[in-house]
């Protein structure tokens, strides 16, 4: 089978691009394909040239995946429209990464997202880590005995293991989907206000359409994380004319897309592996359900300004002036995550409906010496 470039491969990613469950999927990978083929190039190899084809080919197959209904493909679609992997997500974390990346070190707001188990992908460090990795070994102490017997570490030795440790950690943590600001106990809501106050007390270089693009992304996700359905007691207990009204799964693939000889694919996906087991019936409540998981890698990030009562200022003794008052910061997940948010779990739909209708009968305890 031929193998499809130039403007064929172009029609194709916009066609599969259109075709997406989600209209957020559908104008990121649009505009996604657009800008990389309209871009300027400079003259390049031919070498060069075939690899840029591979890519373009590597994700039309992937958006071929997701449309017809495998849970990988699917997934890592949400996730890179919403900014949980590639480009979206290393722009949301610059402005954290910028002020401590010349000397390797964790400014509050970094520390806050490192030191959080919601933000970070593996077991987080505790805050004395941060300030002394497990990385650097005894001899880093010049009075310590290994030093004394050995000779202690050059500074050269102990910033590199200090960037070793701080380019870890920072490759391990989600990016904050939204970032929202708090002046004593008032919610800020102008932009510009609240990105003058995380320059000024958080130490945050954000510029007020990225805070507005974070809220907004907010309320979509909680939008899709719900349903507009009415609510429904669990399957097993319904009636037949409930499930009836169960909403019907998008067209299939096959009868939404005509597709010439030359644009089919190429590859079929390696069904033996975990990743492509079997396609999906693509459904509402699967989309729903894929938001759901994907905000579990979608932390929010609450920055507490506190705000300052007259008289209330500190002078401090070397330059005569206000103490400014830290901000503090709080790392946590949405509501419509999935998974447990603490020690205990959410209720299921299931138990939730038995509460609600409160026809679990008492249990009978049956008295000593009574009759059987």
């Amino acid at each position: 089978m031929a193998m499809l470039v130039g403007k064929g491969l172009y029609r194709a990613l916009l066609r599969e691009a259109k075709l997406l469950p989600d209209i957020r999927l559908s104008e990121h990978y649009t505009a996604k394909v657009r800008t990389a083929f309209r871009e300027e190039q400079d003259p390049e190899s031919s070498e060069r040239a075939l690899r840029r084809i591979k890519r373009a080919q590597k994700l039309l197959r992937h958006l071929q995946a997701a449309n017809e209904g495998y849970l990988h493909s699917i997934t890592r679609v949400y996730e890179t429209a919403y900014g949980v992997r590639g480009k979206v997500k290393h722009a949301i974390l610059e402005p954290f990464l910028e002020p401590g990346r010349k000397k390797s070190t964790f400014p509050p707001a970094l520390a806050a997202l490192v030191t959080s188990s919601f933000a970070h992908t593996s077991r987080a460090p505790t805050p004395a880590d941060l300030l002394k990795p497990p990385l650097l070994p005894e001899r880093a102490d010049p009075t310590s005995e290994q030093a004394r017997l050995l000779g202690p570490l050059t500074p050269e030795r102990i910033k590199a293991i200090k960037r070793r440790f701080w380019n870890m950690q920072t490759g391990k943590i989600h990016a904050p989907v939204s970032i929202k600001v708090l002046q004593g106990k008032d919610e800020v809501h102008d932009m510009y206000e609240a990105s003058r106050l995380l320059r000024k007390h958080a130490g945050l270089k954000i510029d007020p359409e990225h805070l507005m693009k974070g809220w907004k992304r907010t309320r979509d996700l909680e939008t899709k994380s719900s349903s507009s359905m009415p609510k429904l007691p669990p399957r097993r207990l319904q009636t037949a004319e409930q499930r009836q009204n169960r909403p019907p799964p998008l067209p299939s693939v096959s009868t939404r897309r005509i597709l010439p000889d030359d644009a089919r694919r190429s590859l079929g996906p390696a069904f033996d592996t975990t990743k492509w087991k079997r396609p999906r019936v693509i459904r509402p409540r699967l989309l729903r359900r894929r938001v759901q998981v994907m905000m579990q890698k979608m932390p929010t990030l609450t920055v507490r300004i506190p705000v300052e009562e007259p008289g209330e200022a500190v002078l401090t003794a070397e330059t005569k002036k206000p103490k400014r008052k830290e901000a503090t910061f709080t790392v946590q997940l949405l509501d419509k995550a999935a998974g447990e948010k603490g020690r205990y779990r959410d209720m299921t739909e299931e138990e939730r409906w038995w509460l609600e209708k409160e026809t679990v009968p008492p249990l009978k305890v049956k008295e000593k010496g009574g009759k059987k």
